[in-house]
């Protein structure tokens, strides 16, 4: 049995997409590792969408981190 048919455990989660460990979001710098989680991205580089999963059409706003809270929007800074 390859780990590929092994069954999950009770409780553990899979990821989707590899690229950004289902974050949405990657390093500017490094397309290819997650911004934020275990396995991320240490340099230093601002958060990007990522670009297998969080890809948006013109005009459009990516989907957020949870947790995500805007400091700025159309309006302004938010105090």
């Amino acid at each position: 049995m390859s780990s590929e048919d092994e069954p999950v455990a009770a409780g553990a989660t899979t990821t989707t997409c590899e690229n950004c460990d289902d974050l949405g979001w990657v390093c500017e710098n490094h397309l290819d590792r997650p911004w934020d989680g275990p396995r991320a991205c240490t340099c230093g580089g601002a958060g990007a969408p990522c670009p297998v999963c969080n890809v948006t059409g013109e005009g459009d706003v990516p989907r957020m981190p949870e947790g995500f809270q805007a400091e700025v929007d159309k309006d302004g800074w938010r105090h």
